[in-house]
């Protein structure tokens, strides 16, 4: 699985369309916390938000960087289709916990605020659940299920903004809620966890209903 990951890293990497998710990542990360003051909990709303768009365009581009020959071809040799799938979902984790780190330190370095743990914990957990939700989003609108690119992009485009804005949907939206509050971040991250567990759940959902229409297709 390693050599696998690694082989769909070197892919995505050479294609470059990596480029535009992670550009996008870093410049509202940085017009949205650089110099940016009060509390740092509220800040992280933006790196959660800004994270779940990222890996939702990230996670299309890397199921997506192969034609349907090649794919086929690679799940041959890697022994079957899930295989490959497993392989991308885990790069796409991967990508998103890089992310995740910056989206934790850049407000801290750049920004002028009062953390401890625990508002590195409830950051974390919050960008965590995003980056988990926008990569279930990314593995339904990807051409597994959707084949054509209009539709597969118009689909990921209201998923993607109906998850954070239909207030009380969970993971996200009582998440962002929350974090936007003045509650201590202690308090908060109990409830965190919980809709994070919720997310992995989506998450595994939406990766073995893209798995089944997969298999359908071929």
């Amino acid at each position: 699985m390693v050599a696998l990951i690694r082989y769909q890293l070197a892919a995505v990497v050479h294609g470059q369309r990596y480029v535009a998710p992670l550009l996008f990542f870093g410049i509202v990360l940085t017009v949205f916390t650089v110099n940016d003051g009060g509390l740092l909990t509220n800040t992280y709303v933006v790196s959660a938000s800004t994270l779940l768009i990222s890996m939702c365009w990230l996670t299309v581009t890397i199921v997506n960087h192969e034609d349907p020959v090649r794919r086929s071809i690679q799940s041959v040799t890697a022994g079957g289709a899930g295989r490959v799938l497993a392989a991308e979902m885990l790069l796409a984790l991967l990508s998103g916990v890089v992310l995740l780190g910056f989206g934790l330190a850049f407000p801290i370095l750049l920004g002028q605020h009062r953390w401890g743990g625990a508002d590195l914990a409830a950051g974390a957990l919050a960008q965590l659940n995003c980056a988990v939700t926008g990569i279930a989003i990314g593995v339904v609108c990807s051409r597994l299920v959707v084949p054509r690119p209009g539709w597969s992009l118009l689909l990921a485009l209201v998923v993607v903004i109906a998850v954070p804005l239909i207030p009380g949907l969970p993971p996200v939206n009582p998440v962002l809620t929350m974090m936007s509050g003045t509650r201590p971040a202690a308090e908060m991250l109990p409830t965190l966890t919980v809709h994070l567990a919720v997310s992995i759940l989506v998450a595994a959902g939406c990766v073995a209903l893209t798995r089944h229409v997969a298999s359908r297709h071929d």
